[in-house]
């Protein structure tokens, strides 16, 4: 038998969520958005496929945004 410590697979999924949080070549609001429904217990395709969908469209506002002001001088 053997005496090391085998995690679960919540843990793993945990430790991969964190160590993706900490990537920063990785787009911050979609990886918490994971994080948050898998917090939450609500991790399934459809909520995340809505969730990751919902971060597209605001990023996509944000940089019109952000074109426009900079438009604006």
């Amino acid at each position: 038998m053997t005496t090391e410590n085998i995690k679960t697979a919540t843990e793993v999924i945990t430790e991969f969520l964190d160590t993706q949080a900490k990537d920063e070549s990785l787009d911050a609001d979609t990886v918490a958005a994971v994080r948050n429904l898998r917090k939450d217990d609500d991790l399934s395709k459809v909520k995340l496929l809505r969730k990751l969908e919902e971060v597209r469209k605001a990023a996509i506002k944000a940089d019109m945004a952000g074109a426009e002001e900079a438009g604006d001088d």
